[in-house]
């Protein structure tokens, strides 16, 4: 090969965005490219001359399994095959995550093997996807079965002939049967609102908005859902305008004063807000049996529920708060929450002022 040629080849291996390692026929390397310098958190300096085994070896002690993981790499290195290896590995400074090791043989003229090429990848966001989508099926399918078995169950005793329901029977049977029907437009209204934000689709038209009709209206239609619990708008006598979209701000007033609804047998709901420099923030307070604190940030990912009774028996997709801070995010806001074991939880976000020239217009 020439050395212009030689030139274009090193270039092209130091671009990919795979990372390539490269080993002679005494199972030494002899290329290590930049993107497997990143995957492994090892340079090129430490591992070119390193034999495979001690190069596998050492990779596989930052496995949950080093001893099955070594085995693994170390037949897949004798006996290259079609099938990529994936293993999940805590590489340098990075946390867990999962490459795939992909093994071939490298020829010469004759056909003889003169050494093993590897290619690595990080598939971490591809697995994660799959296991969101397995979580997600599971998560629909349980949650759909159940107000489906309900409306099923109350229209089929409706409709028997062999008995005559009295109207105030007639009338509970209905009612549960539009609360269940509610329950599923929640959970597919979720569901798609979740598949925009996934997309990088959620659009919010922020204007001038007045927080605090928006709130005395949400309150007085969540005050229908509940006889168990009694509502306290603590509000400023001042209250500027915020820049925000109404429709999602509501969606997240109704998820949080829900929550509070659903995770509180009875008692006291407070919705209040406080001026704060350029923005404002909103509180929801309920006095439910509260958040373990360890659980405080893992509450607003997707599809988490903190386990216990009360979770259980309500159930849930585990996508309205997840919605609710992308809502948020997409205003320039930040979401929160305090709570402390059987003293309640409170739920704050922030919407942002508007200024002066924005109100001008």
């Amino acid at each position: 090969m020439e050395q212009a040629e030689w030139a274009w080849a090193e270039n092209a291996i130091r671009d990919l965005v795979v990372g390539l390692a490269l080993f002679d026929a005494e199972s030494r390397a002899v290329i290590w490219n930049p993107r497997a310098q990143t995957l492994t958190g090892w340079s090129a300096g430490q591992a070119l001359g390193e034999s495979a085994e001690t190069l596998l070896a050492r990779l596989a002690t930052q496995s949950p399994t080093p001893d099955s993981v070594a085995a693994r790499l170390r037949a897949a290195f004798a006996e290259p095959a079609d099938c990529p290896i994936e293993v999940e590995l805590a590489t340098g400074d990075h946390p867990a995550r999962v490459l795939s090791f992909e093994f071939f043989p490298l020829r010469g003229e004759n056909a003889n093997r003169i050494g093993t090429g590897l290619v690595l990848r990080d598939v971490t966001q591809e697995r994660n996807a799959d296991a969101m989508k397995s979580q997600l099926l599971s998560t629909v399918s349980h949650e759909l079965r159940t107000p489906l078995a309900s409306i099923k169950g109350f229209a089929t005793t409706l409709l028997r002939q062999d008995v005559k329901w009295d109207e105030k029977t007639q009338r509970e049977f209905l009612k549960i049967i539009e609360d269940e029907t509610d329950r599923l437009t929640e959970i597919i209204d979720n569901l798609l609102d979740m598949s925009q934000i996934e997309a990088g689709a959620l659009r919010v038209a922020r204007e001038p908005l007045q927080l605090r009709s928006l709130i005395r209206e949400v309150v007085d239609e969540m005050r229908m859902r509940t006889e168990a619990h009694y509502f306290v708008v603590d509000l400023p006598a001042e209250l500027p305008l915020v820049l925000a979209d109404s429709r999602r701000i509501r969606q997240v007033l109704q998820n949080l004063i829900g929550n509070a609804i659903k995770y509180s047998p009875r008692g006291q709901i407070t919705i209040a807000c406080q001026v704060a420099d350029h923005h404002v923030i909103v509180s929801v307070a309920d006095q439910g049996e509260g958040i373990p604190a360890r659980y405080l940030t893992k509450i607003f990912e997707r599809f988490f529920q903190v386990d216990g009774a009360t979770t259980r028996r309500v159930g849930g997709s585990g996508l309205g708060l997840a919605i609710a801070r992308s809502i948020v995010e997409a205003h320039n806001g930040k979401i929160w929450a305090q709570s402390e074991a059987g003293q309640g939880s409170t739920f704050y976000f922030t919407l942002p002022l508007v200024e002066n020239d924005e109100a001008a217009k």
